[in-house]
Formats: C-alpha cells, sequence, structure tokens
C-alpha cells in the first residue's frame, strides 16, 4: 500500500481509476475484434462512409470511415430502415463532429461513439430505446447531451471521462443510471433527476467538480459507493425517505457539505445538527466536512463510527468520544490536519486501516486498555506523533500501522517505500536486557549487604570472641598445611 496524495485514494480510488481506464481501453481496443467476428455472421454491405448489416427489422450502420468530419444518418438504405448503431460503429473517429440519427434507430451499441474526441453535438433520436456501455466514453468535446424520451437506464459508463460536458437533460422515464455513468464530468447545469429514479451506480457522479446540486426525488432507493465521490462544490444533501443503505463512502471527499438531512419517513437514517446517523444512532455515518465547528462531541450511544465519516474535515480540532464507542472505521478521521489530540476512552476495540492516517498535526494519543487491533496504516504518516504507548491487550498491529514515506527508497513503480517511525513502544512489553541488568544490580546488593553485615559484626565483637576467631582461623590453616604435607609423602613413596 502506497502513500496516500491528496485525497484517499484509501488506494481503492486509485484501483478504481485505474481500472475503470482498463477497461474502457480494452473495450474499445476490441471494437476491431468484434467487427471481424461480426463479418462472419452478419451479411454486411457499403455504401458510401457506411458499411452496413443486415439484422432483424432492418439494417444496422456497422461502421464508419474514421476520418468523416460530420454525420446525418439516412432514415433508410436500399429500402430498409436503419435501426441499430452496432458497437464500436464510430469508435475512435477522432474527426467526427456532429452526428444527427434517423427516425428510426432503436438501439446504440457498447462503445459506439467512444474516443471521438472532437464531438461537439449529437442528436438522439426519440425512437432510441436502449444504448450500450461506453456508448459516449472519452467524448471529451461534447458540451451537453439530451437522451431520448423512452430510454429508462443509463448504462455503464455512458459519459465516462467527457470533461467537456456541461449540460444534461435527463428522459422523464429513467429508472437506473448505471456505475461511472458521468465519471469525470463537469455537469455545470444537468436538470433535476426525474421523480421515478430507483437506482444510482457506483462512482455515478464522482469528480464531477462543478455539481452544486445533488437533490434527489423520493423514489430513489439504491445509491452506489462512491456516488458522489470528490464532488467538492455541494453543500447539503437529503437522504430520501425510501433509502435503507446508502453506498459506502457515497460522499468521500465533499468537502463543502455543511449540513445532511433526511426526508421524513426515512426508516434507517436520522439527522442531529447535520450530522447523519444510522442503525437508531448507534453509527455515525456521515460528519459535513464543511462544517466550520473546531470541536466536536459524540453523541452517547454511538458504538461505531464509520469509514471515512470524517475523512479530510479541515476545521475539526479536537474530537470527544463517547463511553459507548467500540470501533472506528477505515479512513474516519483521515486527513484531518488540525487533530492535535486523541483521548479514546476504555471500551474502543478496534481501529480499522487507516483510521487517523494523515493526521500530520497529531503530537498525542492515548489508547485504552480495551483495545484488541490496529489496521493498516492506522497512524501513517502522523509526523508529528513521536511517541505511542501501545496498550498490552493489543494482539494485532497492521502493516504500517505507524509508518511514513521518507522519500528515500522506492519500489519497482517508483513509488516510495514506507519506513517505521521510532520510539513507539508496547506497554508491558518483555525488556530482556532490562531483566538482566536488574538481576545483576541484585546480586552486587547482596553481595554488598555481606560484606556490610561482616565489618558491622567485627566491630561489635570483644576481645575474647575476635581472639578465638583469630585462632579458629589459625587452627585451619595448620590443619590445611599438614593435609598438604601428607599428600606430598604418600607421593613419595609411590
Amino acid at each position: 500500500m502506497k502513500k496516500l496524495k491528496k485525497f484517499l485514494a484509501i488506494c481503492m480510488t486509485g484501483l478504481m481509476l485505474i481500472s475503470s481506464n482498463l477497461l474502457i481501453t480494452v473495450s474499445g481496443s476490441n471494437m476491431e475484434n468484434n467487427v471481424s467476428e461480426s463479418d462472419t455472421e452478419l451479411e454486411t454491405y457499403t455504401e458510401g462512409i457506411f458499411t452496413y448489416a443486415y439484422v432483424d427489422g432492418g439494417v444496422a450502420l456497422y461502421a464508419c470511415d474514421t476520418g468523416t468530419l460530420s454525420v446525418n444518418l439516412p432514415d433508410e438504405t436500399n429500402g430498409r430502415r436503419i435501426v441499430a448503431i452496432s458497437d464500436g460503429a464510430f469508435y475512435d473517429c477522432t474527426k467526427l463532429e456532429y452526428v444527427q440519427m434517423g427516425k428510426y434507430v432503436k438501439t446504440i451499441g457498447e462503445s459506439a461513439f467512444q474516443n471521438c474526441t472532437s464531438l461537439k453535438a449529437i442528436e438522439i433520436s426519440d425512437s432510441v430505446e436502449s444504448i450500450g456501455r461506453y456508448a459516449f466514453a472519452s467524448c471529451t468535446s461534447l458540451t451537453e447531451l439530451k437522451l431520448p424520451k423512452n430510454l429508462t437506464e443509463i448504462p455503464e459508463g455512458l459519459c465516462y471521462s467527457c470533461y467537456g460536458l456541461q449540460s444534461m437533460e435527463f428522459p422523464d422515464n429513467l429508472k437506473i443510471i448505471g456505475s461511472s455513468a458521468f465519471y469525470n464530468c463537469n455537469l455545470f447545469d444537468y436538470a433535476e433527476l426525474p421523480e421515478g429514479l430507483e437506482s444510482i451506480g457506483d462512482y455515478a457522479f464522482a469528480f464531477c467538480y462543478a455539481i452544486t446540486n445533488a437533490e434527489m426525488p423520493s423514489s430513489v432507493i439504491s445509491i452506489g459507493s462512491a456516488a458522489y465521490y470528490d464532488c467538492v462544490n455541494i453543500t447539503k444533501f437529503t437522504v430520501p425517505k425510501q433509502i435503507e443503505n446508502l453506498g459506502t463512502l457515497t460522499f468521500l471527499g465533499c468537502l463543502s457539505i455543511t449540513e445532511y438531512d433526511v426526508e421524513n419517513g426515512n426508516p434507517t437514517y436520522t439527522v442531529k445538527d447535520g450530522v447523519l446517523y444510522k442503525d437508531n444512532g448507534e453509527t455515525l455515518y456521515a460528519y459535513p466536512c464543511g462544517k466550520s465547528d473546531t470541536e466536536f462531541t459524540v453523541p452517547e450511544g454511538v458504538v461505531t463510527i464509520y469509514d471515512a465519516a470524517f475523512f479530510h474535515a479541515p476545521s475539526l480540532q479536537k474530537v470527544n468520544f463517547p463511553s459507548t464507542l467500540k470501533y472506528i472505521g477505515a479512513g474516519a478521521f483521515e486527513y484531518c490536519t488540525e487533530l492535535t489530540q486523541i483521548d479514546l476512552p476504555e471500551g474502543v476495540e478496534i481501529l480499522y486501516e487507516n483510521a487517523f492516517a494523515d493526521c500530520t498535526g497529531l503530537t498525542q494519543v492515548n489508547l485504552p486498555e480495551s483495545l484488541k487491533g490496529m489496521g493498516n496504516y492506522v497512524f501513517y504518516a502522523c509526523d508529528s506523533l513521536k511517541e505511542l504507548t501501545i496498550p498490552k491487550n493489543c494482539k494485532t498491529i497492521g502493516d504500517y500501522a505507524f509508518g511514513y514515506t521518507d522519500g528515500t527508497e522506492k519500489d519497482e513503480n517508483g513509488n516510495y517505500i514506507p519506513v517505521k517511525i521510532a520510539d513507539f513502544k508496547k506497554h508491558g512489553a518483555v525488556n530482556i536486557t532490562g531483566i538482566l541488568l536488574i538481576i545483576l544490580g541484585i546480586i552486587i546488593l547482596i553481595a554488598i549487604i555481606i560484606i556490610l553485615i561482616k565489618l558491622i559484626r567485627k566491630t561489635q565483637m570483644t576481645s575474647e570472641e575476635q581472639e578465638e576467631i583469630k585462632q579458629a582461623e589459625i587452627k585451619a590453616e595448620d590443619e590445611k598445611y599438614v593435609k598438604i604435607l601428607e599428600d606430598l609423602e604418600k607421593n613419595e613413596d609411590k
């Protein structure tokens, strides 16, 4: 695990970004293979700049000359209706700037317009009923998009990394917004999400920096993980009444949110002073990072502080914890750089990974005897924290729990390798050197005491007692010499 940058790339974000890019690249690179495979299955013909394939109900636009600048797709060809645009039909047509579809088109395939980096406008017929994954991904010049009125599902990655996209109009019958559908889009202005929408996928609006409005209809029942990740201009969010489980890290990096709210009738979530709770108040789910308060008291009754609940709360200087607390989730206080001291109460059992990572202002941490384990990187890069006593009951300590990156060594990928901060000690640990020194000290002390007793005893004796001892010592010496002489005589006789 590498040092996190400005926001938790918990690594999780970095991996998601890489995997998504790989997915797009692979998807696009396979378009030619799809065409070659289809050549053996479909009968095709070429007319002008287009190649068509015969399909049920008419023909599909199968491919287009990649040097094309503008497309006005006819309604029919050879007396047959054009009813579909095949997977990858316009893939990598980097010069294409404008597209107008025919009135009979019902489906648009996967990656159909992916990587058309010059595409500025596209008019989609209302006859279109379904659009494939990543259909407009990486169309970086596209500034606005109006989806057909009969569309009920926006697929995964539809406008992935269309970072020029500023305006969006959703169809009234929309039910699902797929994962990463608008990942890394500007979306300065988009129409309200329609009533009847039910599901928003993972990372659906992640990195949409310009979004200021995250209002959604009461009909929404599911929001995916990191759906609004790093949407730094959202200031408020209201949890719809039907949602029972918000995705993990839904608002991670939304640094301007000053309050959360919950619609009346929600069975799972509650709010107090703008802070979001769940499970009848036992879980503190999310603290609004845009809040200007410098101190916060976690209410009694809270058992768990959820993952990334206080992630990057820049104003927070002090947190008071309740006696009921047991668990602090992954990244719960990560990047809370103004925190200087943490006093955890008795009862806390687990600190999950990255719980206090990158709290660079932290100078003192007091851990309870009840603590049983700490995850990886729990106090990673807390550069001001120089000493910590680990409770004797803490049996598990994760990798680089007290590590940092010193900028000297790199791994094979060029990333800096973490090292461990010195001077962390474990309460009750066995110190062999110390024990040996203590034993030696005891032996020396006993010897000194014996000598002192003899000296004291000697000074307290009468002259008669001293003479008796002297005579006894002389007698002992004589006996010793007699024994030596006897041994010599025996040896001579032999």
